[in-house]
């Protein structure tokens, strides 16, 4: 089962390990000394620690580009110790303080430098970094993760934005990372973004991007929230609920972690809860990615999402593209900071 469990991992997000900034080799050598699943979020802390001490070695030395990097690759590696790794939440929520720590030393390095923010929300707070390019164009790009990702996971996607003068605040929600403080992944989404932006003065539009299930959240909230321009959904989904039964096992146990269910058959009614089915869209624009070869969210859904939005939404299928499209970041993360900057800018 466990050694199932690290082949299946391996198989679905060896291609979302490379695009977010750890190259493959590496992520392949991690899984080899790791052996069985047990021993995955062990061996991919081992690294990070490693990694996080090059980024102190490179700080006292005054070399600060390559500690940012350093800080920011070894928040990745604790990140993608804890992924999915549901088995000992112990070791889990370690890792994940990890990452915390590390992207927070990250931070003030990186260029633009990543902002943080706290955000006052239901009696707490919502963390967030906000990043604005030199050259900013006054477009914010607000992004949203998916159920087992994190801001944290976000610099090489910002990447993309920046470059193109789009500054970006990247988040993490009610259920996902920091923000499972505030209880388990919800459908109405919509108070959360709507914080963020009370909380920060942006000075011009702003599109709203959600990752995987962070795309149906984005179109939700989208549709409830007038100050959001334009919205884009990468391998979103329509209605969870109708793919349960084809999920491979993992992504049940990620739902069953994310949902906040006691047992498979309440995660499932949960599920049936996220979905555009009832609600209506705003007359913005939209767009919708999707890879073909999705083995998670079927190619099915983007289609549904697309006839939800309307006559101003727009679908980029990708035959070949895998789950979030990872396989093909050169194709779509491009695409959608431009298609954001255009709708916006006109």
């Amino acid at each position: 089962m466990a050694e199932n469990r690290l082949t299946e991992v391996a198989g679905h997000w060896l291609p979302r390990m490379e695009v977010a900034g750890i190259p493959s080799s590496l992520s392949k050598s991690i899984m080899e000394r790791a052996g069985t699943w047990d021993n995955w979020c062990a061996a991919w802390s081992e690294e990070g620690a490693s990694q996080a001490g090059h980024g102190d070695a490179a700080f006292e030395a005054g070399y600060l580009v390559t500690a940012g990097e350093a800080y920011s690759r070894a928040s990745l590696l604790y990140h993608f110790a804890q992924f999915m790794f549901f088995d000992d939440l112990t070791q889990k929520a370690a890792a994940a303080e990890q990452k915390l720590a590390l992207y927070a030393k990250a931070a003030p390095l990186l260029a633009p430098p990543a902002t943080p923010l706290k955000v006052p929300f239901e009696g707490g707070h919502l963390s967030a970094y906000h990043r604005v390019p030199a050259d900013s164009s006054g477009i914010t790009a607000v992004l949203i993760p998916g159920s087992d990702s994190t801001k944290e996971e976000f610099p090489s996607l910002e990447a993309h934005f920046h470059k193109r003068g789009i500054a970006t605040i990247s988040f993490d929600g009610p259920g996902q990372g920091e923000g499972r403080a505030h209880g388990p992944l919800r459908n109405e989404f919509a108070p959360a973004v709507q914080a963020i932006l009370d909380h920060v003065t942006l000075p011009g539009p702003v599109a709203l991007v959600g990752m995987a299930f962070g795309g149906q959240l984005a179109l939700r909230a989208a549709a409830q929230i007038d100050q959001i321009g334009c919205a884009v959904s990468i391998n979103g989904f329509f209605d969870l609920g109708q793919m349960w039964d084809a999920f491979p096992p993992v992504y049940r146990d990620n739902m069953l972690y994310t949902l906040g269910a006691d047992s498979a058959e309440q995660a499932r009614d949960i599920a049936g809860g996220f979905t555009l089915s009832g609600t209506s869209p705003r007359d913005i624009p939209a767009l919708v990615i999707h890879g073909g070869l999705d083995r998670i969210f079927p190619p099915e859904q983007a289609q549904a999402q697309v006839d939800w939005a309307g006559p101003k939404a727009e679908l980029q299928l990708y035959p070949n593209g895998n789950h979030v499209c990872n396989n093909l970041p050169f194709l779509y993360r491009p695409l959608v900071a431009d298609w954001i900057g255009r709708v916006l800018i006109s």
